[in-house]
């Protein structure tokens, strides 16, 4: 037995900073295999807590749990990670990008609402009008340029 995996969930979960319930819902979807048992017990070897390290990077870059689990598919294949991070990479920068944009709508529309002083929605530029569709390629949220600090619609 002196090879039997000695750290409980416990002590994984102390060493790499995870919580107890995130290791196990990890276990349940996949991303890190079952461990062994001692009288029903988890018992893990010292590498779960390198997975677990390797987790909380990719999630830290932006990657889903699913996405992970593709980046470990390589590595536990044998294949190595790389083809699959330059794929998941250029396909999360896509999304970054377009994250990025809507930050900077969501940005200017708060500024121009700091100044608002509409009494209505139909007289302020920062809501569609009745009818009216956003540009922004059907966002809620489209960025609005006003002159000066009056968001008010101009009267037609």
């Amino acid at each position: 037995m002196d090879d039997w995996p000695e750290m409980t969930i416990g002590e994984v979960a102390r060493q790499s900073g995870v919580a107890v319930s995130a290791i196990r819902y990890y276990e349940s979807i996949g991303l890190l295999p079952e461990p062994e048992r001692l009288h029903g017990q988890r018992r893990y070897g010292s590498d779960v807590v390198g997975r677990l390290a390797f987790v909380g990077v990719a999630q830290s870059a932006g990657f889903k749990l699913d996405e992970i689990k593709e980046l470990l598919r390589g590595v536990d294949g044998g294949d190595g990670i790389a083809q699959h991070i330059r794929s998941l990479s250029a396909r999360k920068l896509d999304e970054i990008e377009a994250l990025l944009e809507r930050t900077k709508a969501m940005k200017g529309w708060l500024e121009v609402a700091k100044e608002c002083g509409c009494r209505t929605p139909e007289e302020c530029a920062l809501f569609p009008a009745p009818g009216e569709q956003s540009a922004e390629g059907g966002l809620p949220l489209a960025l609005v340029h006003v002159q000066g600090r009056d968001c008010r619609r101009p009267r037609t």
